[in-house]
């Protein structure tokens, strides 16, 4: 005969876990009757975003429709509310040069920032291809469509996504004229204001016009910001259903950097100049992003001032089965710096340009056979500092997508675009030969420079698989091409 034999502990465990099924119930119950009841308050609970639509494809912000809590008074208070999206700001009171957004860690330099589809990201001379999120307000804001990943070949250089803020071109519909004017006041003596008024003319002419100002003392010492900005759009209704829309945007940033303000620094005369007035801001403290050393208190002010003017020309008119437009676009940039070197020494009043400008012609959703939605599009941009070295890059290409639709349920979106880069960049002091920097540093692009030649394909594929009305399962593969950085 076969005798089970259990360890001591095993019997002790087995007793106990009897022992603890076997008080009754109403013991507990009667415990929890000598704790306190805690009433609460009626819960809202929202199951959407006011204003945020979400699909497969993107997310669209509806400005007109938005709601978050407190006030959204720039783009990055927006951007901050959409879930994926990061938004880390060098001055919370107000948008600035510092700020820094990313879509699923991906900031900036590994993604497209555009205005009505066309990009806006600097070539990265000047800046790493950041954005200057102070330079775009949200006055003309219509729309903020943010596309996530590089899977859609018509926006180039996107690996990490797409942020593309549509303008507002007329009157909303049927009114024939509007208005608005909108005020605010904050910390810090942190104030905006802002209005604009939108209309037709006749039935050939929309138009919208804003314009704002946006000011701050400033958290941290020497950090005052004063932001003014225009805004203009025409929009003329040619014969044949043609449009030809015409865009302004135009702002100026005075900005001024904080600067150190530590009884402890390390220099006795940086420490004598302390301010208790401010917080206590270090060397080590977080600067603008392309700047990582300290500015200093004293006689000198560090800051700079910044003018950015975004043109754009859109023709758009229906041909056959699809619709034809062409863009012309500039981004016009012109900075004046007046800030401490790293060695110390105060250099001011520095001019620095950035210019972006090209075209695009692209003919776009064209329905075939009921179940296709091709794009074919060229693109031109010469990217660079108008004044030393006319054009850092040339870039040429082309692309085509294609939305194939497999009854209700699949969506196939394959594409691929083709770049050539004609690319002119600075050689480092070090590949001169130089064992430091040397004066003047960087020469002209005759004495220092070089030239290379980028070309090949990039292909996408996404395929979208419907489950219900409202959920969508996806996935996407695509190589893309990072602009390099001189």
């Amino acid at each position: 005969m076969y005798k089970l034999k259990l360890p001591t502990k095993t019997i002790f465990l087995l007793l106990f876990y009897l022992i603890m099924f076997s008080v009754p119930g109403n013991a507990q119950i009667s415990e929890s009757k000598n704790e306190d009841v805690i009433q609460l308050e009626t819960l809202t609970v929202i199951g959407t975003q006011p204003g945020v639509d979400i699909t497969a494809e993107k997310t669209v912000i509806d400005m007109e429709r938005f709601k978050k809590p407190g006030t959204a008074a720039t783009l990055t208070d927006v951007l901050s509310e959409i879930g994926g999206v990061d938004v880390q700001q060098a001055n919370a009171l107000m948008a600035s040069p510092g700020d820094e957004v990313s879509i699923r860690g991906l900031n900036e330099g590994r993604m497209v920032i555009e205005i009505d589809g066309r990009r806006i990201n600097h070539t990265g001379h000047y800046g790493r291809y950041i954005v200057d999120w102070s330079t775009l307000t949200l006055d003309d804001v219509e729309k903020i469509e943010i596309i996530r990943g590089g899977h859609s070949v018509r926006h180039p250089f996107a690996i990490g996504g797409v942020i593309n803020i549509i303008t507002k071109k007329g009157a909303p519909q049927g009114k024939k004229f509007s208005g608005r004017v909108n005020t605010g006041y904050g910390r810090y003596n942190t104030w905006n204001a802002n209005a604009w008024v939108s209309g037709s003319v006749n039935r050939y002419v929309d138009f919208n016009f804003s314009g704002g100002e946006q000011e701050t003392d400033g958290y941290l010492r020497n950090n005052s910001q004063d932001t003014r900005s225009f805004n203009g759009h025409v929009d003329i209704h040619l014969p044949s259903q043609a449009n030809l829309s015409l865009g302004l945007k135009h702002t100026k940033v005075e900005y001024g950097m904080p600067v150190v303000n530590d009884p402890n620094d390390s220099n006795a005369a940086i420490a004598a100049l302390y301010d208790p007035d401010y917080p206590i801001f270090t060397r080590g403290s977080d600067q603008l992003r392309h700047l990582n050393w300290p500015q200093l208190p004293g006689r000198n002010t560090p800051k700079w001032e910044k003018k950015t003017n975004y043109l754009d020309a859109i023709f758009t008119m229906p041909a056959g089965p699809g619709t034809v437009k062409i863009h012309g676009f500039m981004t016009d940039g012109h900075r004046r710096t007046s800030l401490y070197a790293k060695s110390g020494s105060f250099r001011e009043n520095v001019l620095s340009k950035d210019r972006t400008q090209g075209v695009i012609a692209e003919y776009s959703d064209m329905d075939l056979f009921d179940t296709h939605s091709l794009t074919m599009g060229i693109e031109y941009q010469e990217l660079g500092n108008p004044s030393d070295i006319k054009v850092i890059y040339r870039v040429k290409s082309a692309y085509i997508q294609d939305v194939i639709t497999l009854g209700k349920k699949w969506t196939i979106i394959p594409g691929v675009r083709y770049y050539h880069l004609d690319k002119a960049t600075f050689y480092s002091w070090m590949e001169m030969g130089y064992d430091a920097q040397p004066p003047g540093w960087p020469f002209a692009y005759e004495n220092s420079g070089k030239t290379e030649t980028d070309a090949g394909f990039f292909p996408s594929l996404k395929v979208d698989y419907k489950i219900t009305q409202d959920t969508t399962l996806y996935a996407a593969a695509s190589k893309s091409y990072r602009l390099p950085c001189p």
